[in-house]
């Protein structure tokens, strides 16, 4: 709220301050303590606190064409329920039709950084103008802007800006205010069409060296540097402001009241709290939320400002994941531009948080793969970390919102000042200076800052005369205003060019922002048919980087510039670590790692048998003892087994032929060792006569003998093939006795 003159209090300028705690005692991390405050407890009906407040009272627009008479009536200012009530009245007074009160602590209370809030129920209606907000202590001196005003809260009461709070920093520029009167802020707009006149709210800012952040409620909806400021400025917030709550009505910026605002309208204040930073005992707690966006040869790093006493920060890099890291900046602020990298390269990056007790542990680490190529454009606005001024551009028309927008749904996206710009109409970019025959990368960038439902906005995007967005509607893709989105596409430059055009099919095309990048090459994916067996082939496997070549590496001086090389007849040796790289666009990629494995194969199993043996007895296989292995025989008659030494009862003559043996270890199979096995057809005994003698012959065996068929059978002691007996001798029975 731009001031008027003012009338001067005289009275006491309170100094306060909080001396520093000693490190390892009092609070552990950095906080607000109270130091100031009204809570507004005097009787009903009486006037504020007088220690705290004065008044600027009369009319004459306030430099602002207001209509309204500032009065130090109890009418337009006073105390009901523990609240302050600031009522604006429709009453013919001092020459004005309405009344309101403009209460300030100047002369009594000033403060320079701190967190200044109050608990506010602010009116509403057409031409209604509630403030809460502060001004230098030196306006007296150095005039209006020159001494700085920090606008907390400003509503304009008409309906389409009742749910949206507004924070802004007026300053010097040029010889007149920032931005030519429109200072320099944000705003914050309550969700679900929700006005801010239907409840208390805690409108904050807090106010440190060189930032200004604004709050509505917990949301932090705007912060302010000296960074923010247009060219020309000067950052004037360093000396004492003083507190100002006013109801204006009228003026340039919210317009005149109309048949449809109802009088009277009153804010209420349940209270008013300054804060003074108490200095943290403890080293601070390591920051989170670290994001790191590639561009061009440089890396731009920011993180969540500390809320554990950290008065510093240093940003360390390493080539290797994991560190170890260098120090190589220690900025004041939660951001920083890394200039000091390359192309075609990756960088691994923490951030540790510092003040005067200690360094706090390294936040998590965040990677950065630079390409060979990257131009990023703010479509519609000025330079933001990697994204240059709007450029390149013919037809559009520029646009902006204070507005926080929602990147939660997009990976890498660009700072909030991109999605925050727009160059909105028929328009088109022509990128020149590409190599042809690449393929780049192209990544558009869009927030629907404007409209509020489908269909609204409804446009076409071509690349290259190739149509790549039909009909694309950016809240039909996000799912609501003020949210980002990022479509990704693969262009080839024509003659060097990348051209991209927008045109309107409902309402007008829009661009936040444009990427063209030649990004580093994935990472291949690397892998192998292992484990094998030695002699076998061993083959590695790469994944497909578009337009890629490879280089492999391995054991034993491995090298193949094939995707999918093989090792036929692979040994022991070729055990080990591969790994491979992706090279396209200049740029080669990290490596991808696989671990193979060939194991060596057993020696091969001597077999053997008990034959040659005869029909009914029992066959008897061996394999010598290989260490650790499981064995497998095969043979005639679809005969198998997993034992080493494996037998085969009562045997017959199809049991003869070749049988073999293998042995395994860790999948891999020997060769086979083999023997030959007969089974003889059955045994028998045979009896001739000659010359009175029973001649008695048989192949092998013991000859037995029994008297009677049924037994019992001994063996014949001494018996050898041919056994001769005596005919006369009694009568008797052989048999053989075969094992």
């Amino acid at each position: 709220m731009k001031p008027m003159p003012f009338r001067s209090s005289v009275s006491l300028v309170a100094a306060l301050g909080l001396g520093a705690l000693a490190c390892g005692t009092g609070s552990a991390y950095g906080a607000w303590q109270l130091v100031w405050s009204d809570e507004f407890n005097q009787p009903d009906g009486s006037s504020p606190n007088p220690t705290n407040w004065c008044y600027d009272t009369g009319g004459g627009g306030w430099g602002n064409n207001e209509l309204e008479c500032y009065t130090s009536r109890t009418n337009n200012a006073r105390i009901v329920g523990g609240q302050l009530v600031i009522e604006a009245d429709q009453e013919s007074y001092g020459g004005c039709s309405y009344t309101s009160a403009r209460l300030l602590t100047q002369g009594k209370w000033s403060w320079a950084y701190g967190r200044f809030e109050a608990s506010i129920k602010i009116p509403r209606g057409q031409g209604i103008w509630p403030a809460f907000w502060m001004l230098g202590t030196n306006i007296d001196s150095v005039g209006w802007p020159t001494c700085g005003e920090i606008d907390i809260m400003e509503n304009i009461g008409k309906t389409s800006d009742q749910g949206t709070d507004h924070g802004t920093i007026h300053g010097p520029q040029s010889g007149g205010d920032y931005n030519g009167g429109a200072g320099v802020g944000g705003t914050y707009t309550l969700p679900g069409g929700a006005a801010l006149a239907d409840n208390f709210h805690i409108y904050a800012v807090e106010w440190t060296t060189n930032q200004i952040k604004f709050f509505l409620d917990t949301n932090l909806f705007f912060t302010a540097t000296p960074a923010s400021l247009p060219s020309g400025a000067t950052w004037v917030f360093t000396q004492p402001q003083f507190f100002i709550l006013n109801v204006a009505v009228g003026g340039n910026w919210p317009g005149d009241p109309d048949a449809t605002t109802v009088f009277p309208q009153q804010m209420l204040v349940d209270y008013v709290h300054v804060y003074a930073y108490v200095p943290s005992t403890n080293a601070p707690t390591a920051p989170t939320g670290l994001t790191v966006s590639p561009g061009n040869a440089k890396v731009y790093l920011s993180w969540a400002a500390s809320t554990s006493g950290a008065t510093g920060y240093n940003v360390k890099r390493s080539t290797i994941s994991g560190g170890s890291y260098t120090t190589i900046a220690s900025p004041t602020t939660n951001n920083y531009t890394d200039a000091g990298v390359s192309s075609c390269a990756s960088y691994y990056y923490v951030v540790s948080a510092t003040n005067s007790c200690g360094e706090s542990t390294n936040s998590c680490e965040q990677a950065a793969a630079l390409g060979a190529y990257a131009l990023a454009v703010n479509s519609g606005g000025s330079a933001a970390c990697q994204f240059i001024a709007d450029t390149n551009f013919s037809g559009g028309t520029q646009a902006s919102t204070a507005n926080t927008i929602d990147t939660s749904a997009v990976t890498a996206p660009a700072p909030q000042a991109v999605y925050q710009t727009e160059r909105y109409g028929n328009f088109t970019y022509t990128f020149t200076g590409l190599t042809s025959g690449l393929n780049y990368k192209v990544r558009l960038h869009f927030a629907e800052i404007y409209w509020t439902a489908v269909g609204q906005r409804l446009f076409n995007v071509f690349i290259n005369g190739l149509q790549v967005l039909t009909n694309f509607d950016i809240i039909a893709v996000t799912g609501a205003q003020d949210k980002a989105t990022i479509q990704e596409f693969t262009a080839t430059p024509n003659s060097g060019q990348i051209v991209i055009q927008y045109t309107t099919v409902v309402d007008n095309a829009k661009s936040s922002g444009i990427e063209i990048l030649l990004p580093p090459p994935a990472t291949p994916v690397a892998g192998n048919n292992s484990p094998v067996c030695a002699g076998s082939a061993l083959n590695l496997t790469a994944s497909t980087v578009p337009g890629a070549t490879y280089t492999w590496t391995g054991p034993n001086g491995f090298t193949s510039s094939a995707q999918n090389p093989s090792i036929p007849n692979a040994t022991t040796s070729a055990s080990g670590s591969y790994s491979v790289t992706a090279a396209a666009n200049g740029c080669t990629s990290t490596a991808g790692a696989t671990a193979a494995a060939v194991n060596a194969t057993p020696a091969t199993p001597t077999a053997g048998n008990n034959g040659p043996i005869y029909q009914g007895s029992t066959l008897n296989l061996t394999a010598s003892t290989v260490p650790g292995a499981t064995y497998n025989w095969t043979g005639p008659n679809g005969f198998t087994s997993t034992n080493q030494s494996p037998s085969l009862a009562s045997a017959t003559t199809n049991a003869s032929g070749l049988y073999s043996v293998t042995a395994t270890t860790g999948a891999c199979a020997s060769a086979p060792g083999m023997t030959t096995v007969t089974v003889n057809p059955p045994a028998g005994v045979t009896i001739q006569f000659s010359a009175g003698k029973a001649i008695l012959s048989w192949p092998c065996g013991t000859l037995q003998s029994a008297t009677n068929v049924s037994g019992p059978w001994c063996d014949v002691s001494g018996a050898t093939c041919p056994c001769t007996n005596q005919v006369a001798a009694p009568q008797g029975f052989y048999r053989l006795r075969l094992q």
